[in-house]
Parts: C-alpha cells; sequence; structure tokens
C-alpha cells in the first residue's frame, strides 16, 4: 500500500494544473446538482482528477484497500491530502458566473468572495505517531444510527423528519455573529428551556445536553470547498442512480448526509461496469482517509454547509460549530463530538423550539389525540421505549410528534394514528409487566391462592358502586350493588382476600317480605349484604353517569326477566346513581387505584382491597326513606305516557341526597323556610306534578312552542320561527342582531329562509306530478340538512356572547333544522309512501353469486330473507313496501361513481377479471386469494358474483336515497353477498381471507351519502354505522376510519377480546391470531385482533368476548353506543345487520334470540330519531342458520320418515338448489324452531313499529 499511495501521490496535479482544468470545465461557474445528477455532457470531476490504479477485483470485505487504490482523499489545491489541512487558496482568480447563472442558482452556503486569496485552513494539531483506522461503532444492537424516518416504512427511508421545512442556504455571513455576543439574556432563556422540560424527557437528555461557551462562526465554504464537498459526497456522480442523490432543501436533511452512502471503487466500477460497487457511510470514508492527520476535514465542511443555510436555527449552529472547536485529545475523540452534535440537535429542546416545534407540554389535551399534552408521554414505536418530545401542526403531514428512542437517543416523527398505536403498545406492555410483578409478588409473599384476583380492582370503586352478580338469584344479571367498607363489617363480618359484601340495591326486597308473598326475582330487603366472590365474571364497572328512563328500559329487554321487575331495575339504578353521585362530590377518597397503601391496608385487615377503596357513607344517608322516595317517583308507564308528545329524551333527575340530608337539618328541618318566589308545589294535582318530574324541560333546550298545532291557529304561528327554534336560540338571534354579530345574524336568516321555502313548497306541492313532488321533497329535504351543516361551521367560527357555549348552540341548531325537515315530510305527503312507511329492497341479480357446495354463505340466505320480511308484511301491509328490482341508474351510479370511492380500482379490476374468465358453468370458485392462492378459500363465486355484488351496492344507494329524500322513514336491504369484510384492498387489517365479502354495501353507502352534491352525492356531514354482526367489520373499518374522518363513525358490537384473540407481543410484528369465519379454535376469532381496540374517536369497537350474550350486547348499547352516537349526532345512521350471533346459527358463537334482534333494531331506531328523525338503513351482512331448502340426492329415506326441509315457497327459485353437506344439515335441524329468517323477521317488524316521525 506504501508504494501504491506515493504513486497516487506522485500524479496528484499541482495547484495551477488543477486550476486550469477547473476552468476548462466551468467548475467555478458552480450550481448545486439537483437530485437528478448531473448531464451527460457534463464531466465527472473524480474521474478526470481522481486516477484509478486497479491490480485485483474488490470485494466488499476490502475496503481499505478500495480507499486505497481509488485514493479518495480529498484534493487540496497545492497538491497534498486535503485532509491534511494546510493551504487551499488558489493560484489564480476564476471566472465569474453570469448574472442569468447567478439567478438561476439556489441560495447556498457558499458566500462568493470577491478575490480567491481567502484561506479555509485550519490549524490543528498532527500526531505522526498515531496512525489508527476509525471502526466507531455507530449501530445500537438493533437499529442503524439515524437511518431515517421509522414511521412510514420505505416512503421515508431516507427522512429521519417527516416535517422538512423549503429552507435555503444564507448569504448573511453578521447572521451568526450573535453567536458569541448574544449576551446573558440569550443563555438564560437557553437555561431556562432546558430546567422546564418534563421529567420523563430530561431524565433521558439532560445528562447529554452540554453547556455551549461561546463560539467562533464557521467559515462559509467557497467554490473549491463546495466542489470538494460535493466531490466527497459524490453528489450529482452519474454513476450514482440513488433516488435521494442531491441536496436537499431543509437543513437538517442536508445535515444527515453525513450517513450518505459513497462508493469507494467507484473509479474500478468506471472502467469495469460488472464489478460490484463498494459503499461505506460518508463519515467513515472521511475517518478512513483521514486516519493519519487528525482532522476530518469532509465533515467540517458538511457543517459549514449547514451552518450557513437559511433556516438553521440558532442553537444548532452553535453545536455544530461547538463540535469542531471543541478540544480533543484525538481524531476518534473528534469524530465522536461530531456525532454527538447531530444526535443532539435532532432532541436539543432550543433547536426544536427555533425550528418551530412545540416542547411544552399543554396542561390539558388539544385537538381530538391530544396535540402538545402528549409531550412527556411513554411510547412502544418498533417495539423499543420511546418517549414524546415536541409537537407541531405541519402544513404537509398534519399533526406530528417527536419521539427519541430511550435506548440510543434517536428521534423519529410519528402521525396521529401512529401515535395511537404506539400509545396503546405501551399500554399493553404496562399491563404486561404490572401482571408480571403482582405475580412475583404474591409468590414471594408465600401466598398464590388468592393471587389471580388479590389486586383486581374494578374501575370507579372509589364511588362504592358496581355490577355485581347477586349470589341467589342469578340468571346471568348483573344488579348495582354498593361495595361494603371494611370498618362496617368489623363484628360480624370476620373478612376474606377473595370475597367482599356488597348491598344489592332492591328497593322492593324489604315490603315483598314483610307482606310475606316472597317474589323469586327479589334480591332481598334493601341493603342486605351478601357475600360476593371477587372476580371479573361477578364484578363489574357501574357504568352511568347519567341515565333517560327510556334508554333504561331499552337495556332491560334484554336481561330475560319478567316485565314486573322492571321498576325494581329502575329504581335499584336510581338509588345507584344517587349514591354514587352523593360519594364523587362529597365523600373525600382516601387511596386510589393501584396505590400500594391500599394493598397494604388490605392485607393488614385481612380483606380484598376493593373493601378498602370503596368509601364509607354516613350513617345518615343510610338510614333514609329510600322506600317512600322512590314510592313516589313516576313509574316506568308514566314515564312512557308522558314522554309521547316530546321528540327530545331527557336524562331524568338525579336524586339529591344532600339536599334530602340538608332539609332534615335546622333550620330548615322546622319547615320555616319560604319556597322561592312563592311557589306551592303542593298545590299542583299529583298527575302534573309527576309528569312536571318526568319532564322537568330546561328553558335552553325545549322549543318555545311544543302544543299541538290547532286547526284554528294562523298559519303566520305555525310557520313562525319560534315553533322550530328553542328559546335558547331565538334569545340568542336576538342578542346577536342587536349586537350586529353577522354571523349569528346570518344564522337567523338562513334558518328563516329555510322555512319560508318550505312554506311556499306546501301551498303548491299537490300541483305537481308524483314525479316532480318526489324530485322537490328530496330538493327541500336534502337543503335542510345542507343547511344544518353550514351553520354549524359559521357557529364553530363566530365568536357568541357571553353566556353562550358554542356545542350547547350547536346541538339546539341541529334540533332546529331537524324540526324543518321533519315538517317537511309531514306536509309534503306523498302516495304510496313518506312518513309512516318502511321499505324492503332486494333483487333477483344476487342470486347469480353461487358459493362453494357446503359453505355457510349459501344463496338460499336470500330467499329466506325475502320470506322473513314478508312475514313481517313487506308487500302485504300497504305501510311496508317491496321492492324488487333496482333500477338501471342505480347500477350505473354504483359502478362508475360509488364502488372506485370506497375500494381500490386495482381491486375492482382484479376481482372483475377474475370474475369474467370464469365458465358459466363454473360455481365454488375461489375469488380473493392472491397471486400465491392464498386467501380465497372462503370467499367464492362464480359468473354472476361481480354483477352480484354490484347490485347490493345499488340497491343501497337506492336506499339511501330513498330515506333521506322522504320517500321512507327507514329500509332494509336484502341483498348478498355480505361485504363488511370487504376493505380498500385484499384481505384488511391483515385479516386472513375477505370473510364471503366482495364489495361492501354498508360502506358505499356511507360514502355516498357523504359526497358532496356537485359530486353526485348527497352532502350529509356525518353518518354512523352501527355493526352488530358476530365478526367485527374490518373492512367498514379500513375503508371509512382508516384514519379518523370527522363524517364516519364506526360502531362494532362482535365477539373478540384480546384475552381471546392474545395480545400483541413484541415479537409479534403486528400479527393477529387470524381464523376464517367460521372457525372454532382456541386460537382466536376473525377476523383478528384488529377489533379488540378503538384507533381514535372515529371508532368505537366493543368486542364481548367468545360469545355474545343479550346481557353484554345491552349494557354496551345503552352504556357505551347510544352516549358515543348522540354526541356524534349523524345525518343517517346504517346498520351493518349480521344475524350470526343468533344462538342456533352454526358459527356457534351467539347467544341471543330473534326478540333480543328486534330489540337491537329498536334501540336503533330510537337513537335515529333522536339525532336525525329516524333515517335509518340496513344492510344485510352474515347470518347462516337457515335449515335446509332443498332434499338430498344421495339417500334414500322412506316416505314416512321424509327429511325436514324450510318451505320457502315462491321465494326459492326453481334453478336454485341447496346442497348442503350431512354435518352442517345435522347443525341446521334447530334452526327450524328459530333461526335466520326470524331474525330477519324481528328486525323487520321493529323498523315497521318505528316507521312514524312525530
Amino acid at each position: 500500500m506504501p508504494d501504491e499511495q506515493a504513486q497516487f501521490t506522485s500524479i496528484a496535479p499541482s495547484a495551477s494544473q488543477l486550476d486550469a482544468q477547473l476552468n476548462n470545465h466551468n467548475i467555478l461557474d458552480y450550481r448545486p446538482h439537483s437530485s437528478n445528477g448531473r448531464d451527460d455532457a457534463e464531466v465527472n470531476l473524480s474521474a478526470e482528477l481522481l486516477p484509478s490504479v486497479m491490480t485485483e477485483e474488490l470485494q466488499q470485505v476490502e475496503i481499505d484497500s478500495a480507499i486505497d487504490g481509488e485514493n479518495m482523499n480529498f484534493i487540496a489545491a497545492d497538491g497534498t491530502n486535503g485532509l491534511q489541512g494546510g493551504n487551499t487558496e488558489l493560484s489564480s482568480q476564476p471566472a465569474a458566473a453570469s448574472d442569468q447563472e447567478q439567478e438561476s442558482r439556489p441560495a447556498d452556503p457558499v458566500t462568493v468572495a470577491k478575490t480567491h486569496e481567502e484561506s479555509n485552513a485550519r490549524d490543528t494539531n498532527k500526531d505522526n505517531d498515531h496512525s489508527m483506522m476509525i471502526k466507531l461503532n455507530l449501530q445500537s444492537s438493533s437499529r442503524n444510527t439515524l437511518d431515517g424516518y421509522v414511521g412510514r416504512g420505505d416512503q421515508d427511508s431516507q427522512n429521519p423528519s417527516k416535517r422538512s421545512k423549503e429552507s435555503s442556504p444564507s448569504t448573511d455571513q453578521n447572521a451568526t455573529a450573535t453567536l458569541s455576543s448574544d449576551g446573558k439574556a440569550t443563555s438564560d432563556e437557553f437555561k431556562a428551556s432546558y430546567d422546564n422540560m418534563e421529567p420523563a424527557i430530561a431524565q433521558i437528555i439532560q445528562h447529554k445536553l452540554e453547556e455551549i461557551v461561546d463560539v467562533v462562526p464557521l467559515k462559509p465554504l467557497t467554490l473549491r470547498d463546495l466542489a470538494e464537498l460535493e466531490n466527497s459526497l459524490q453528489i450529482g456522480d452519474k454513476y450514482d442512480y440513488s433516488p435521494d442523490d442531491g441536496w436537499k432543501k431543509d437543513w437538517s436533511g442536508n445535515l444527515q448526509l453525513f450517513e450518505k452512502d459513497v462508493v469507494v471503487n467507484r473509479g474500478y466500477v468506471t472502467s469495469q461496469p460488472n464489478i460490484k460497487p463498494i459503499k461505506i457511510p460518508f463519515y467513515e470514508l472521511v475517518a478512513k482517509c483521514s486516519a493519519e492527520n487528525n482532522c476530518l476535514r469532509g465533515l467540517e465542511l458538511l457543517f459549514s454547509y449547514v451552518y450557513h443555510m437559511k433556516g438553521t436555527p440558532m442553537q444548532a449552529q452553535r453545536i455544530l460549530a461547538y463540535a469542531v472547536e471543541k478540544p480533543a485529545n484525538s481524531l476518534e475523540h473528534r469524530l465522536e463530538f461530531i456525532i454527538d452534535a447531530i444526535r443532539r440537535i435532532t432532541y436539543d429542546p432550543v433547536v426544536l423550539q427555533q425550528d418551530g416545534w412545540i416542547t411544552k407540554k399543554a396542561e390539558s389535551p388539544e385537538g381530538s389525540m391530544g396535540g402538545s399534552s402528549l409531550i412527556g408521554k411513554r411510547i412502544i414505536w418498533q417495539k423499543y421505549e420511546a418517549v414524546i418530545i415536541a409537537f407541531t401542526l405541519d402544513e404537509t403531514w398534519g399533526s406530528l410528534w417527536k419521539a427519541i428512542w430511550v435506548e440510543d437517543l434517536e428521534t423519529f416523527d410519528l402521525e396521529a394514528d401512529e401515535v395511537q398505536d404506539a400509545l396503546a403498545k405501551w399500554e399493553k406492555r404496562q399491563a404486561r409487566v404490572h401482571k408480571k410483578k403482582t405475580a412475583s409478588a404474591n409468590i414471594a409473599a408465600g401466598g398464590t391462592r388468592h393471587a389471580a384476583t388479590a389486586r383486581f380492582v374494578v374501575e370507579g370503586i372509589e364511588h362504592g358502586i358496581v355490577l355485581a352478580l347477586p349470589p341467589k338469584v342469578s340468571r346471568g344479571v348483573m344488579w348495582p350493588a354498593r361495595v361494603m367498607h371494611v370498618a362496617e363489617t368489623s363484628g360480624f363480618y370476620s373478612g376474606s382476600k377473595s370475597c367482599i359484601l356488597g348491598a344489592f340495591l332492591n328497593s322492593n326486597g324489604s315490603s315483598a317480605s314483610r307482606e310475606g308473598a316472597r317474589d323469586p326475582y327479589s334480591l332481598g330487603p334493601m341493603f342486605e349484604w351478601e357475600t360476593i366472590e371477587v372476580s371479573e365474571n361477578t364484578l363489574k364497572k357501574y357504568p352511568f353517569d347519567s341515565f333517560s328512563v327510556e334508554d333504561l328500559m331499552l337495556g332491560f329487554k334484554f336481561l330475560g326477566l319478567p316485565k314486573a321487575v322492571l321498576s325494581r331495575y329502575l329504581d335499584s339504578h336510581r338509588l345507584a346513581l344517587a349514591l354514587k353521585t352523593y360519594a364523587r362530590k362529597y365523600i373525600p377518597t382516601n387511596y386510589l387505584p393501584g396505590d400500594d397503601d391500599a394493598f397494604a391496608s388490605a392485607s393488614l385487615t385481612e380483606s380484598h382491597v376493593l373493601s378498602v377503596l370503596t368509601p364509607m357513607f354516613p350513617q345518615e344517608v343510610l338510614d333514609l326513606p329510600f322506600d317512600f322516595i322512590l314510592r313516589n317517583l313516576p313509574r316506568p308507564n308514566e314515564h312512557a305516557s308522558a314522554l309521547l308528545d316530546n321528540d327530545e329524551t331527557k336524562s331524568e333527575t338525579v336524586i339529591d341526597i344532600k339536599s334530602i340530608i340538608d332539609s332534615m337539618t335546622p333550620p330548615s328541618c322546622y319547615g320555616r323556610k319560604q319556597l322561592a318566589q312563592g311557589t306551592d308545589i303542593a298545590l299542583s294535582p299529583e298527575n302534573n306534578q309527576r309528569k312536571m318530574l318526568i319532564l322537568s324541560p330546561s328553558p335552553n333546550f325545549t322549543p318555545m312552542s311544543t302544543r299541538r298545532e290547532a286547526e284554528n291557529v294562523d298559519d303566520d304561528v305555525i310557520w313562525s320561527l319560534h315553533n322550530f327554534a328553542s328559546e335558547l336560540l331565538v334569545n340568542l338571534f336576538e342578542t346577536s342582531h342587536a349586537a350586529g354579530n353577522l354571523h349569528i345574524s346570518y344564522l337567523a336568516q338562513l334558518l328563516s329562509t329555510l322555512i319560508l321555502q318550505l312554506r311556499g313548497l306546501s301551498d303548491e306541492f299537490t300541483g305537481f306530478d308524483i314525479k316532480k313532488q318526489k324530485n322537490e321533497l328530496k330538493r327541500i329535504l336534502c337543503q335542510c340538512l345542507l343547511v344544518k351543516g353550514c351553520g354549524e361551521d359559521f357557529i364553530a367560527s363566530s365568536t357568541l356572547p357571553s353566556g353562550y357555549s358554542a356545542a350547547t348552540v350547536a346541538v339546539e341548531w341541529r334540533k332546529a333544522c331537524e324540526r324543518v325537515y321533519k315538517r317537511a315530510v309531514s306536509k309534503l305527503h306523498i302516495d304510496g309512501g313518506g312518513n309512516g312507511y318502511t321499505t324492503v329492497v332486494t333483487d333477483s341479480r344476487c342470486n347469480s353469486h353461487i358459493t362453494a357446495d357446503g359453505a355457510f354463505e349459501r344463496p338460499v340466505r336470500l330467499p329466506a330473507a325475502i320470506k322473513g320480511a314478508k312475514l313481517a308484511g313487506a308487500g302485504t301491509d300497504p305501510n311496508v313496501l317491496l321492492i324488487n328490482t333496482v333500477e338501471d341508474v342505480y347500477m350505473e351510479l354504483a359502478e362508475d361513481n360509488v364502488i372506485p370511492r370506497a375500494h381500490q380500482r386495482s381491486y375492482i379490476k382484479r376481482l372483475k377479471s377474475k370474475i369474467s374468465s370464469i365458465s358459466p358453468d363454473d360455481t365454488g370458485v375461489p375469488l380473493t386469494d392472491d397471486s400465491e392462492g392464498e386467501g380465497g378459500d372462503d370467499t367464492k363465486g362464480s359468473r354472476g358474483s361481480y354483477t352480484a355484488a354490484v347490485v347490493g351496492i345499488a340497491a343501497t344507494v337506492k336506499a339511501v336515497d330513498m330515506v333521506v329524500g322522504g320517500q321512507c322513514v327507514n329500509v332494509f336491504c336484502a341483498i348478498r353477498p355480505p361485504g363488511h369484510h370487504a376493505g380498500r384492498e385484499l384481505r384488511p387489517m391483515k385479516a386472513v381471507s375477505n370473510g364471503f365479502c366482495i364489495f361492501n354495501a354498508a360502506a358505499c353507502a356511507a360514502i355516498y351519502a357523504t359526497t358532496p352534491l356537485s359530486l353526485g352525492g348527497l352532502g350529509l356531514r356525518r353518518v354512523c354505522v352501527i355493526d352488530f354482526d358476530v365478526h367485527h367489520g374490518n373492512g367498514t373499518q379500513d375503508i371509512l376510519c382508516n384514519t379518523h374522518d370527522p363524517r364516519f363513525l364506526y360502531v362494532s358490537m362482535h365477539a373478540g377480546g384480546a384475552h381471546i384473540n392474545g395480545f400483541e407481543e413484541e415479537d409479534s410484528d403486528g400479527e393477529s391470531f387470524r381464523l376464517k369465519p367460521g372457525s372454532k379454535t382456541t386460537e382466536g376469532i376473525f377476523p383478528g385482533r384488529c377489533g379488540d381496540s378503538s384507533p381514535h374517536d372515529g371508532v368505537l369497537n366493543i368486542p364481548l368476548g367468545n360469545k355474545v350474550t343479550p346481557t353484554d350486547l345491552g349494557t354496551a348499547l345503552v352504556s357505551k353506543v347510544l352516549p358515543k352516537v348522540e354526541n356524534f349526532s349523524p345525518d343517517l345512521i346504517i346498520l351493518s345487520a349480521g344475524f350470526d350471533a343468533h344462538k342456533n346459527d352454526p358459527l356457534g358463537m351467539g347467544g341471543l334470540s330473534a326478540e333480543d334482534f328486534g330489540h337491537v333494531t329498536e334501540v336503533a331506531c330510537q337513537l335515529a330519531f333522536k339525532t336525525c328523525s329516524g333515517r335509518i338503513i340496513s344492510v344485510l351482512e352474515g347470518g347462516y342458520g337457515v335449515p335446509c331448502c332443498r332434499p338430498r340426492t344421495d339417500l334414500f329415506l322412506p316416505k314416512d320418515e321424509a327429511e325436514k326441509l324450510l318451505d320457502l315457497g315462491e321465494d326459492l327459485p326453481d334453478t336454485m338448489g341447496d346442497p348442503v353437506p350431512g354435518l352442517l344439515r345435522q347443525r341446521l335441524e334447530k334452526c327450524h324452531a328459530e333461526g335466520f329468517l326470524e331474525c330477519v323477521k324481528e328486525h323487520v317488524k321493529s323498523f315497521v313499529k318505528f316507521n312514524k316521525r312525530s
């Protein structure tokens, strides 16, 4: 190697030769190279100036030989090695660039001096006796240092930060003069930023934030320096075809070029293209070439380039300069300083602040994801622990969070959905760690008998009320109970580490006992304590903070209890909520769940921790005459009659225990306190008083006129604004008009104009033909909903007068617009449709989708669904319409405009091509398999499958048109194949298959409804999809809610859960236990883990365990779904109606009856009336409990032992067969008693029950 090195040195050009070559090739007329590389006509600087002398073929392990052989040293002006420092001034003055060329250059860090006498030499301490090969290990055990942005996969693999500012190098040298003279104020500001870091962040990085003393600004690069730097970085090299070859637009991107891969055998590859190039990172090349010269010139040039770019934060400049100027003992130390500086710049809080990031944690959440309030949160990303250190709103990426890995202090950026995923992974890991610690602690303490439940805590136990399973009369129904404090049990109960004492709130139990007629459903006298075994099966969180009696009555229907128990059930919840509210407000909390002191106290008292965490109610509270109080509250039947004339459901007023006690203490107990304003409640008749207690409307939420219109009322009064807007809204309009608030005044004008248009249309409507009536009705109704959405925007952007809440005003505005909608539907009557009508839409072309023999998804499902709808009155009841054909206009709309908005065009094209290639006689052909033939086992079809799927979408689009357009109140779409597992592409959310689905009808309906009118949709603002199929609708979530879209809310209640599908282990790489529909093993439930959690606010996934039971479903509906959907306030509700959670379904994953499905539909319809004037459609998904419809042809049976078949009559086409294997036939036998057909019947009956708007 020494001989070769001498040879290279001897042939290196002199300074004058170099200048001549540079001038000949116009290198000084320089413009930085773009990422597209040089033009072929340009000269490769390295090929011209760095000769290649190779004696043997290079291998990748021969990097050192390649460097020596290629003479990769930086060329100095005097012909010496540029890495050795020295004088680099040019011997002749270069030709100046033309003005046009100067203007065409992007701003760069080169300051063009008037003459090139300026020296760029640096005096460094040489260590001639020290020759070393730097092998600095900058890699952690699992990742390369700064290997780019890791949150987006390959898309941004070379970008450690998604956020990229449009920055350009600065030519102002004075901009950096403040680095050494900024004074004490700047230092104090920096110190304050460092001192105010979040503890979790300071713990990781504070020891790395070395104080930076005054530094000398780095000198700008000369043109020679820049040419040398580009040559060494191989920027613009015509033999380098990497996509990122070129300078970056932002300063941080250019700083990351320190690890750019450069080819060390470039000249040899040029002469012999078949030779494989050898690449190493730039910093390693610089270190190797500088092994004998204590100077890292290449990195210093790069630092100077970044230093003088426009947009480089001042603190980043200080760090760069300090890394170069800080005294170092050796070249290795200098390289460590430089690497540490590059890392520090990525997480230094002052640098981040100056670069536009927020580093101070917000006290309250900002936006839907929390914004800067997440700073300091710990997360898991790419299986390693990290901490969020900053937040910003970027024009390109939106909300971005910057995080840092704890292990090696590398930073990366995350988007909203990625942050949600990372936070969830941290919570899962903490739960596992806590579980392991608990188990270890129990073993260490010598006791494992109670280990499983020793640390079991019910959420909300600090308020004393839970749902518990009564030991005497259970029927599997959870009942409100008060957990007794350990101090209450002393003297009569010895205590237990695995049991607690609970007082079940049973208002009528005591009276029943006194009368001697024991009710078999009574739980005993009120506050009679019972021993309750502690487990997650016997104790659950009490779900209500408030409730309406109407919602509670709906939930009661799922419990399977006699109607006589309803009053006791209602009173129990009234009492539970009263006690919970009192405890939350007036009883201080001694311990919090998870507090180690609470577990210590439980251990000392030989009791369970729940008995310590529960509050101790004062005796005077427990001694109140609750029987008397509850007996005088309205009964359920009184609520039902009182609410008939009120279109808005109210939460019942909670019993105020504190006020009752106060009224029993002096001076109130003397009865001398006058009632406010002289009101004498006793004068009110009892029935009116009860009704007042039931409704008790707040004037802020009640229309100023709610009485029915009398015939003799003046027409102007009927159409008055006061009949649509609440008192609060009218007062706001008047106040804003007087104050000159144009935005709110415009709202009043908008609503008045809408009412005026409706009034005018109602006078002319009867003179129109039927077609024009339908068009005009649809137009005015869509206009109502457009005005509703427009008004919400005005309210959000307006400054409201003092005392008005934007959220409250928005709610009142929606209600006013919906009242106009209801008035339009009732006034503009269409013969054979409109208010009071339910419609069933189907099409016989759906039968052309023929699956494989023995499949669960059989063609006879559609005739069975139609038969069930007919049993509910479809086609015979004049108010239940049956439409058997979908018009071609909807087929074209679905195929051309709707389906491409929901599914990727590549997916549609692939399916269409696959299906068109099927022979007309073939059936049961896999449709959704990949190129390797995987994933299509359960989704099979025939030549007509594509048409059937498109017809299904067209039917749902027609249904949305009919409901929103006022032709009916609700629609059931009897279609197949099902669709809620079909996503944007094949097998969405890592599912193993498409689950019988081709196109997603529910998602397509939602997209059509929210598409603007100008693009062929209806322009609705918000749509909610509620999915009660036994499987999670991964396809619907993938299409509508892959990221948070404020237009959509997806709710799914399904079988599953993390305890079934498994937690995402750190080595699982996101894979799920994924099974095909119908599989029943211990591995999990199709489609996997995607339904076990809710990724953001636009999704509510409620996994209900191994089997969907009526109690769990009813509790989820009342306590979770109703509040979520009411708060979302949709303009339309779409049901993904799957009936495979039925108790007789062959999948065996549910315990619901047909009546339960009717109750679910009732709840959804009630919800639709509360939020969107009853607009709701239903799309058939799963449900496979259809008994055999055709006799077996492979079995001889005597006539007296004829096989039992389901008679579908004329609804079963003559050409439709039903080949079912023997085992599945046996499983379907019990469906003769009750099955899929009865479920559809109850579903449609509930639609009919709720098809009249008030």
